[in-house]
């Protein structure tokens, strides 16, 4: 490791002088592959930028990547085809990814051995094999050949680029870790879209900003992706490489959720009493309403700081819209439940009065973003969803106060929720 980050910081020390010549390889519709040239841009010569990828790429004038496209090559990460255009909007491929990704980490380089029948002689298998022995590539995620002429997907892009992190310091590791349980702030996640095992890989690059999801809280992560795309997101690599996890505000919420049940700590000035049960062990019993009602098993439970009247969190995005209520000077917390209920008919309110704890509640979301994210929660006639005897699970919400607010949960078994201001 210490090997590692050493290569990491010697990069990051070069001076500004083109040690090697600038090859090209040309190739019809591909990323031409440049050969090993070292530089690194002061200030000083970064200003000049603009004007030089301008003059290099007659296709990138006024796009919305314009200036990140001219840091890459800048940088040497990327070069553009023989017409004098970049095609930003041009789909990139597995080799053309790998070829650039290889420039962009600062890991120390490995000679990987090319384990790809398929791959043999394609002008992208050098840094491919460098990407396998780096541990940018699992050789078995490909296990059909690595087929480099096809497009990359987002989730490769991704993937790659948080293997790189996890091989750049342990403590991405540890991040990696702790999110396998994690909820991702996407509504891809509620309907189904994203799979368990690719969760700590998507958390790591969300969490640490490098892909910051689309306008919509969406990562896509089985459509394409594009050559600005991709030279935006290195860029944001190279930046997070090497670094300690634990910087990372939205990665830490993440973590805490993956390894307890909730962020509650991370984004809000409640700390749990001593010897307190955690939300994640509250999950492992079912909790018995106390007026017989029901029984409920507690899941996750997402807080979002909106004191200062403005929602605050990586989870903002998710549960609370534009026609949301804020309650300015607290905090809304939404808890991911199932209720099996126990009473003929279906009453939210008598629910409630089987809860003696205002940390949870029988409140609805907001409708109109739970249904835009794919969260289901109770509907305007409750009996729609919940039935006698039927197990069903759903987001409800409640209010945690801002300041002096203390709560607790009881478990049949003696386990007790505790928190409080701090």
């Amino acid at each position: 490791m210490k090997k590692q980050i050493k290569g990491h910081e010697k990069k990051k020390k070069r001076n500004v002088w083109i040690i090697g010549l600038l090859t090209t390889a040309v190739l019809a519709a591909t990323l031409l592959p440049v050969g090993p040239v070292h530089l690194k841009l002061t200030a000083n010569a970064a200003s000049g930028t603009s004007d030089t990828a301008l003059s290099k790429f007659k296709d990138i004038k006024g796009h919305w990547a314009q200036a990140t496209i001219a840091k890459a090559y800048e940088k040497n990460l990327i070069s553009g085809y023989q017409d004098g255009t970049f095609r930003p909007n041009g789909k990139i491929t597995r080799g053309e990814y790998a070829t650039i990704l290889a420039r962009a980490t600062g890991l120390e380089k490995v000679e990987g051995q090319n384990p790809f029948a398929d791959l043999k002689g394609h002008w992208s298998e050098a840094a491919v094999n460098q990407l396998v022995g780096q541990g940018f590539i699992n050789a078995g995620d490909y296990a059909k050949g690595f087929n480099p002429n096809a497009e990359l997907t987002r989730y490769e892009m991704m993937k790659w680029i948080a293997n790189g992190l996890i091989k750049s310091g342990t403590s991405f590791q540890d991040a990696f870790n702790d999110s396998k349980n994690t909820l991702l702030p996407t509504p891809e996640v509620n309907r189904g879209t994203i799979r368990a095992e690719q969760v700590p890989y998507l958390a790591l690059v969300r969490g640490t900003g490098i892909v910051g999801g689309f306008q919509d809280g969406t990562l896509k992560p089985a459509d394409s992706t594009t050559r600005a795309e991709v030279s935006a997101i290195l860029l944001r690599y190279m930046d997070v490489e090497g670094t300690d996890a634990g910087k990372y505000s939205d990665l830490n919420e993440m973590r805490e959720v993956g390894t307890t049940g909730t962020n509650l700590t991370t984004i809000s000035n409640y700390r749990y009493s001593n010897n307190s049960a955690k939300v994640s062990d509250l999950a492992r019993e079912e909790i018995k309403l106390s007026n017989n009602s029901g029984v409920v098993t507690l899941h996750r439970y997402i807080v979002v700081d909106v004191t200062q009247g403005k929602a605050k969190g990586l989870y903002a995005t998710l549960f609370i819209g534009p026609e949301t209520h804020l309650f300015k000077g607290n905090y809304m917390a939404f808890a991911d439940i199932s209720l099996t209920s126990k009473i003929e008919r279906s009453d939210p309110i008598t629910f409630n009065g089987g809860l003696y704890s205002g940390f949870l509640q029988f409140n609805r979301l907001d409708l109109k973003q739970a249904f835009k994210n794919g969260l289901v929660t109770i509907p305007e006639r409750s009996s729609d969803l919940i039935k006698k005897d039927i197990k069903k699970r759903f987001w409800v919400t409640s209010v945690l106060e801002g300041k002096n607010g203390a709560y607790s949960f009881n478990q049949k078994s003696g386990n007790i929720l505790k928190i409080q201001n701090m």
